[in-house]
């Protein structure tokens, strides 16, 4: 199976987590660049007009592989803006997509989120809460969980959580 992961990433956790878990994989690694730079102000923006933002590369390039998997923060309980059109662009081809993400907090609403934009059900949503990761004697804030770093450890720990459920579920 031809196997994409597409990341984006905001702090640079996400980015982390997808190198790692392409080369566990096997797996072709294709960052999602913005053409401008990003700030808080343009993700609530992005938010309430419903925006896409422009990205490279061309989302055509999905269409050769068996299985994308996106890896992406989640904003507000949506996956991260810059792969809004990455996720339209699946409705064209029907492939077997799953998405993987490092946030703050658990998202109830993330599988709904994503069928409303890709136009079908994601074969695996995994979410790995970095409010988990953080001492336990402090209670997570959104500047804890915006600040924080992933170490190599959390990094080899989370491939190994999404790599068992993606082979639970036959994705891999």
């Amino acid at each position: 199976m031809k196997t994409l992961i597409m990341s984006y990433s905001f702090t640079g956790n996400n980015e982390a987590f997808a190198r790692r878990f392409a080369e566990e994989l096997n797996a072709e690694h294709i960052s999602i660049r913005e053409i401008k730079n990003r700030t808080i102000g343009t993700i609530i923006a992005d938010f309430v007009f419903r925006r896409t933002p422009k990205t490279e590369p061309d989302p055509q390039l999905m269409s050769s592989y068996d299985l994308i998997i996106f890896m992406a923060p989640v904003w507000m309980g949506q996956p991260a803006f810059p792969l809004k059109l990455y996720l339209k662009q699946l409705n064209k081809h029907q492939q077997k997509y799953a998405f993987v993400s490092i946030c703050g907090y658990a998202n109830s609403g993330l599988p709904k989120a994503l069928m409303h934009i890709a136009g079908y059900e994601a074969s695996a949503v995994i979410e790995q809460y970095i409010a988990d990761l953080l001492p336990s004697n402090s209670k997570p804030t959104p500047q804890s969980i915006s600040n924080y770093k992933l170490t190599e450890q959390d990094v080899e720990k989370m491939v190994k959580q999404a790599t068992s459920i993606l082979k639970d579920k036959n994705l891999i």
